[in-house]
């Protein structure tokens, strides 16, 4: 059974990279139900007769993830297209992990933020996604590892 000989751990490899870039895809998407939650809560919820929406304060958290969705989306769309075509298997899904994963245990944190007593109840999506994020900083290489493959990879160009 089996290929070649030796051969296994860089065909592992081969397929973290392209996990990689499925993940970071997933961080997106629960990035962007956090920010559809929050949001909504954000609309219907009063604190003293207003509705915490008009709040600078929650308008600002709801930017930040936002624009994290955003970035997040872009650098996907980008690293996805680079892997497929062949040009860049390494530097682009590192960095969509790194910045995706990141990213989405942010907007989790102020998606319950933003929810307040309720953000922390079982039951409540933004609590699940809180749990869940914690997971994509780990899966298919932690941040730690994503951050020696973008510098080895930056400075082997260099060479």
């Amino acid at each position: 059974m089996g290929g070649k000989e030796g051969a296994g751990f860089g065909e592992a490899m081969k397929s973290l990279v392209r996990g990689r870039v499925h993940i970071s895809a997933i961080c997106v998407g629960m990035a962007q139900r956090i920010l559809d939650e929050s949001v909504a809560y954000a609309a219907s919820n009063k604190q003293g007769g207003s509705p915490i929406g008009e709040f600078q304060l929650v308008q600002a958290m709801l930017a930040e993830i936002q624009t994290g969705v955003y970035a997040g989306r872009a650098m996907v769309l980008e690293a996805a297209r680079k892997y497929d075509s062949g040009e860049d298997r390494k530097i682009g899904p590192a960095a969509a992990k790194l910045f995706c994963a990141e990213m989405v245990g942010r907007a989790a944190d102020l998606g319950v933020q933003i929810h307040g007593g309720m953000g922390y109840m079982r039951g409540v999506a933004v609590e699940r996604c809180f749990r869940d994020a914690r997971l994509f900083r780990i899966y298919e290489g932690t941040s730690e590892i994503q951050k020696l493959i973008l510098g080895r990879a930056l400075l082997k160009d260099v060479k």
